[in-house]
């Protein structure tokens, strides 16, 4: 228990400090002993007793010295702890996780594989060609274990932090020659980044549905939506795109993540009046930064608001097919949409923005 102490207050620590800030595994909260063993042969802990808790370790040895398997490895301490988000089935914690909860392929539910992001498919990516078909789908496909600097980084400040939630800058490019960076703020926000988090004190804080709001530097183009295009490519990209169409605003092959603003066009597309009026509303990118206050209509929304990949699912997934995200706006979000859950239906996640159609009874 002494080490776990230790480590959650230097993963406190690195997080109060803008000077050595980010996530963990990185800088200061890179702690090697969490996921390598020596000789794989660890029988007690760190302290000069022996005392202290430690990574638990596989049946065989691991290349790079890991301590288990890349999934088992990442799961002991990103499943049902403490000092970790959890990330994987049902929360544990306190908080609404922004990225909702990965499956495997072995899940029987509550979260299926047709829900989201599943450890161990060998499945090609939808919309892509990727497919890791010898140890299928790793932690490590998305995220890197010992954080990243980013790759061209243009500012100290962006390296200090370095990319959002480790995110590996090259997904489904082994090669390394597609960059996608995620950049991030923490506690004061910076337009020119990416993603905005409000608090990081803590674990749950951290990852809470409502520390987390998207920027748009680039109105023509969606951070978050071009690091998952490395993998499901035809699923994003701007106006007059081959894989997107959309050409003037309007007949979009592809529902758009990047380069349409919610109300923009008339006909009936989507409507600007019946987001903002909304209670309760899903995540869209703001380059004015300002995403309105949740659980009150939105008077004053600026007419630059635009959807991207997750304004509409979740990262790792939920408890819906495609991990949907059906929030109708008039209760708080959870993780499924609706914290009520008393409107599960595609159409309330559609209806968020659109005006067609009406409401089941």
């Amino acid at each position: 228990m002494i080490k776990r102490l230790i480590i959650a207050s230097l993963f406190l620590v690195g997080l109060f400090s803008f000077a050595v800030a980010g996530d963990y595994h990185y800088r200061t909260t890179l702690i090697c002993s969490d996921c390598h063993v020596m000789h794989h042969s660890q029988q007690h802990g760190y302290n000069a007793d022996g005392s202290g808790n430690y990574t638990a370790m596989g049946t065989e040895p691991e290349h790079f010295l890991l301590r288990d398997e890349v999934n088992k490895l990442c799961l002991n301490c990103h499943d049902g702890q403490a000092w970790a988000p959890d990330v994987y089935g049902n929360n544990t914690q306190s908080n609404t996780r922004e990225g909702g909860a990965l499956n495997k392929t072995t899940d029987a539910g509550p979260y299926y594989p047709a829900n989201g992001h599943t450890l161990y498919s060998k499945a090609t990516a939808p919309g892509g060609t990727w497919a890791d078909t010898s140890e299928g789908l790793k932690c490590i496909d998305c995220h890197s274990g010992h954080g990243r600097t980013g790759t061209g980084f243009s500012s100290v400040g962006d390296t200090l932090l370095g990319e959002y939630r480790n995110l590996y800058p090259w997904p489904g490019d082994p090669t390394g020659t597609r960059v996608a960076n995620v950049t991030y703020a923490l506690g004061t926000n910076i337009t020119t980044r990416d993603v905005f988090e409000r608090s990081y004190a803590g674990v749950a804080a951290h990852y809470d549905i409502g520390t987390v709001d998207f920027n748009e530097p680039d109105q023509t183009k969606s951070g978050m939506g071009y690091w998952c295009q490395g993998c499901h490519t035809d699923f994003h990209g701007k106006q007059g795109d081959a894989n997107m169409g959309g050409t003037g605003g309007e007949e979009w092959l592809r529902h758009p993540t990047a380069d349409a603003n919610i109300g923009a066009i008339g006909g009936g597309h989507s409507s600007l009046t019946t987001f903002k009026n909304k209670l309760y509303r899903v995540k869209v990118m703001s380059s004015a930064d300002d995403w309105g206050t949740q659980g009150s209509a939105w008077a004053t929304a600026p007419a630059d608001l635009t959807p991207t990949c997750i304004s509409c699912h979740k990262g790792h997934g939920n408890k819906n097919a495609f991990g949907l995200i059906f929030a109708k706006g008039d209760a708080p979000l959870g993780e499924e949409g609706d914290a009520t859950g008393g409107n599960a239906q595609v159409r309330t996640l559609c209806k968020q923005c659109h005006v067609q159609g009406r409401y089941l009874p």
